[in-house]
C-alpha cells in the first residue's frame, strides 16, 4: 500500500500496513481519550473521512485480498468469480490469475478508497482487468456493509480490459 493518511491537524500516519494503521488509529484515541474511532477526523488520499471509516475498509480490504488470492476457486464463503467470454478464451488464463492472486501494489493512484477491489494485469501485450462487487446476501441490492463478512457477498469479475 502507498496512501496518504493524516489527521486534519497534520498527524502523518507513518504506517501502510493495517496492522500499523490500526495501531495508529488506537494511540490517537488514546492519546486524544477520543471516544470512538468516528471522533478521529483525518484525510485519507486527499479525501475527508473518519477513524472509524479507515477500519471499515481495511476490513473490506481483507476481505477482497483472501477472495483474490483463493484464486482459482474461492469457497463460497468468500464469493464467486465470474469471467468474460474474452478472459474464458485467453490460452494463458492460469498466468494472468496468478498474476492477480499476487498484487500487491495498491496505491492513491489506483485504490484510493483502500479496498483492493480493482487493478489491472498486462501480460504479453494483453490486458485484463479484475473487479469486485459487493451484494447483499439476497444478490437483490448492493451490500450496505462490505466489511461483514456475513452481511455481504462478493463477486470478482475477470475480464479483458477491452470487454470494460
Amino acid at each position: 500500500m502507498n496512501h496518504r493518511i493524516h489527521t486534519l491537524d497534520g498527524l502523518v500516519c507513518p504506517f501502510q500496513d493495517a496492522a500499523g494503521i490500526r495501531s495508529w488509529l488506537q494511540s490517537l484515541m488514546h492519546n486524544q481519550r477520543l471516544p470512538a474511532p468516528d471522533a478521529i477526523l483525518l484525510q485519507v488520499n486527499r479525501l475527508p473521512q473518519t477513524g472509524a471509516w479507515l477500519l471499515n475498509q481495511l476490513k473490506t480490504a481483507e476481505l477482497n485480498d483472501q477472495l483474490r488470492q483463493s484464486l482459482p476457486f474461492p469457497s463460497s464463503r468468500l464469493g464467486q468469480v465470474c469471467c468474460t467470454q474474452g478472459f474464458a478464451s485467453l490460452a494463458n488464463a492460469d498466468q494472468f490469475i496468478d498474476a492477480i492472486r499476487q498484487a500487491q501494489d495498491f496505491t492513491a493512484d489506483n485504490d484510493p478508497y483502500l479496498e483492493h477491489d480493482f487493478d489491472q494485469v498486462e501480460i504479453d501485450g494483453v490486458a485484463v482487468f479484475w473487479k469486485i462487487d459487493y451484494y447483499a446476501p439476497d444478490s437483490e441490492q448492493g451490500s450496505e456493509a462490505p466489511w461483514d463478512a456475513e452481511a455481504t457477498r462478493r463477486v470478482m469479475t475477470l475480464m479483458l480490459a477491452e470487454e470494460y
